[in-house]
Order: C-alpha cells, then structure tokens, then sequence
C-alpha cells in the first residue's frame, strides 16, 4: 500500500513539475505575442499621426482649418515659420527698394519668427521623421502617404506574426489548451 502511495505522489509531483513548466512557457509566449501587438500599436500610432498631418496639410492648402477650428500641429506650423523665415531673410538680402522703416518692420517680424521657431522646435523633433515641404505640397504629400502606407505594412506584419504565432505554436497543443484553461 505503501509503494502505491509513493508512485501516486511521485506521479502527482511529476504532473505538477510539468504543469509549472508549461505555465512557464504559456506565459513567455504570451509575453512575446503582448511585444509584438505593442510593436504594432506602435506603427498604428505613427501612421495615424502621418495621416493627420496629411489631413492639416491639404485643409491649409484649401485655406481651412481641420476640425473643429483645432490648431495647426507643431510640425505643421514649424514649416510654416521655416518658410516665412526664408521669404523675409530672401527678400532683405535681394530687395533694394526697402525703405529703412520697412527693413526696420522685417527685422522685427523675422525676430518673432526666430524665436518661434525656437520654441517649436524641440515640439516638432519628436515627429521630425519626415521634413515638410510648404512649397512643394504635392510631394510632400506623397512623401507622407509613402511613410503612412510603410508603417501601415508594418502594422499589418505584426499583426500577422502575432496571429501566426498563436495559431502554429505549441500553444495550440491539447495539453497547452488545459493548461490555459487552468490559468
């Protein structure tokens, strides 16, 4: 009676020994497939921040705000004061019919400017992947609907490797099903 003690409790410790380790490895797993749906939010994020500064670009472009009266992104703005930084600093260098008061008033407006860019700068870093272009609109366009469309793919390939992972793993064993159901 005794030796069908000792096997039934060696049996139970072995049982339990091996559901510790499957546990263990569900749980890796699971970890890996939490990595790679974050990898994918991730790209989800930045596709639809490029997206939204499509959206801003082409309503300033028709002379509208986007919704809701919201304001331009830094990025967007960032461009804008570049651009008219440019334009001033062009026309003081060329134009040698500007009276001293009107030099006077392009100075201090590009003074402005300076120092608006200096605090949209380090704003717009953070989104700084992808140079806007004001004066070339249809290929700055085109240029943020390529990288839109790159990190959409890259969304849609996480999504993949994590479907294909649950689906092909060992997770679908029947001794991994029961285990997950314990969990």
């Amino acid at each position: 009676h005794n030796e069908d003690a000792r096997r039934a409790a060696d049996s139970r410790n072995s049982v339990q020994e091996q559901s510790k380790e499957i546990r263990a490895s569900i749980e890796e797993k699971l970890n890996e497939q939490k990595e790679v749906r974050a990898r994918a939010k991730t790209h989800q994020m930045k596709r639809d921040a490029i997206q939204s500064r499509i959206r801003e670009i082409i309503d300033s472009k028709k002379g509208r705000r986007s919704e809701a009266n919201k304001a331009k992104s830094d990025v967007v703005e960032l461009s804008e004061v570049m651009a008219e930084i440019s334009n001033i600093e062009n026309r003081l260098m060329t134009d040698g019919t500007l009276t001293l008061k009107a030099e006077n008033r392009l100075l201090r407006k590009l003074k402005i400017l300076a120092s608006k860019r200096d605090v949209l700068l380090p704003k717009a870093t953070e989104f700084e992947a992808i140079n806007i272009d004001l004066g070339d609109l249809e290929s700055t366009i085109q240029t943020l609907k390529a990288e839109a469309d790159s990190q959409h793919q890259e969304m849609i390939r996480a999504h993949e490797e994590a479907r294909s992972e649950e689906h092909t793993s060992e997770l679908q064993s029947p001794m991994y099903l029961v285990c997950r159901l314990l969990l």
